[in-house]
């Protein structure tokens, strides 16, 4: 899929970032383009992934008066990169930002801009903000969510709360396994510095990782899929939907020997059942435990499905009880589905990714609009 990224403040442009990060292990022939529109010279700086001329620095956090913007240089030139770009160059277009920073209040007037000079549709990755980052953020998300469904073709929604739990239990974890040496604790001189992963970052990375086997479905590869999901279906399953979530589990494929190689064409009844289990597994995990924001799926109007993984283990049996399961429970009549191949040499997992579109509400949403008593309707 042709995607074109624009990041929005701290939060948004660190997303695009990570999303248009170039993969060393994949095949794909996909394009991206990102621009990055922050108040922190700082945070513009180290985003390693976007073009320096594609970084635009803006002066003000919270925009107070709209009316004032197209005196502002910083977004005649965000005019200016847009109308750089042919038209039907991109697939989509896609803004990403924090529900709860200031220059969200840049999305009004960069869609009016994007609809006077592109014909493509635009959708919004938007992250809901944690509890600790306090009550002011957290009503200035429910705000702005409710500003900016109307305007956009789609929105997928990510909550920050759940995934910042979640990464600190995985970063714990993998310093239980590993252990903490004395070297670990103290930095000796002479060696490189020690900069431990942010937990921030690692919920970008997951975020651009089910973003990132989105825009790969239906490119051009090696492996040929069973059933082909291209681009045009994942935008029909997004398009007009306004909230969207995406679930997404994985497994790690053991490592392989030649006597395994040579055995898969001998397989018993039991591997292939094995197989089929392990997609039905992952999918439950994916909707009920790994999905971008907690919500009731059955309100879903439309769904997608994509597995991707090496073709020998991607089990057909178990491609069909995860379509027939996600089919008979979503609200709406629309299920599109597709398998995405990958060579052993490029993917060593199994991993089962499925969109919710058209969602009535998402969960942590509605419960903050009750708390501090706001209107959530469309």
């Amino acid at each position: 899929m042709r995607l074109l990224i624009l990041g929005l403040g701290t939060a948004g442009s660190k997303i695009a970032d990570a999303i248009i990060k170039p993969s060393e292990t994949s095949s794909r022939c996909s394009s991206l383009n990102a621009i990055a529109v922050d108040n922190d010279p700082d945070v513009l700086e180290r985003l390693v992934n976007i073009n320096e001329e594609a970084k635009y620095y803006f002066p003000k956090d919270d925009i107070e008066s709209p009316e004032l913007l197209t005196t502002r240089f910083t977004i005649d030139e965000v005019q200016a990169k847009l109308k750089s770009f042919d038209t039907g160059t991109h697939d989509a277009i896609l803004l990403c930002a924090g529900l709860g920073g200031g220059l969200i209040s840049l999305v009004p007037h960069l869609v009016a801009l994007i609809r006077e000079t592109m014909l493509e549709p635009v959708f919004a990755l938007v992250t809901i903000p944690t509890e600790e980052e306090g009550e002011e953020r957290l009503v200035r998300s429910i705000k702005n969510l409710q500003m900016i469904r109307s305007l956009l073709d789609g929105v997928i929604v990510f909550d920050n709360q759940l995934w910042l739990d979640k990464v600190r239990g995985e970063l714990e974890e993998n310093q239980f396994q590993k252990g903490t040496s004395i070297s670990d604790k103290f930095w000796i001189p002479g060696t490189p510095e020690k900069t431990g992963v942010e937990p921030f970052d690692l919920v970008n990375r997951h975020i651009a990782r089910r973003i990132r086997l989105l825009i790969n479905a239906g490119e051009i590869q090696k492996g040929i899929p069973q059933t082909v999901l291209d681009s045009r279906e994942v935008l029909n399953t997004i398009y007009g939907m306004s909230l969207i979530t995406i679930g997404l589990a994985e497994e790690k494929l053991p490592e392989t020997n030649r006597i395994d190689f040579f055995r898969k064409g001998e397989e018993s009844r039991v591997g292939r059942q094995e197989r089929a289990a392990r997609i039905v597994k992952l999918a439950e995990k994916a909707v009920f435990r790994d999905i971008s924001a907690y919500c009731d799926f059955s309100t879903a109007r439309k769904a997608l499905i994509l597995l991707s993984g090496p073709e020998e283990e991607l089990s057909m049996k178990g491609y069909m009880a995860v379509r027939k399961w996600i089919d008979e429970s979503i609200d709406g009549y629309e299920m599109r589905s597709g398998d995405n191949p990958i060579s052993s040499r490029h993917g060593g997992y199994v991993s089962v990714l499925i969109v919710f579109a058209g969602l009535r509400e998402i969960t942590r949403v509605q419960e903050l609009s009750e708390r501090y008593h706001l209107n959530n309707d469309e």
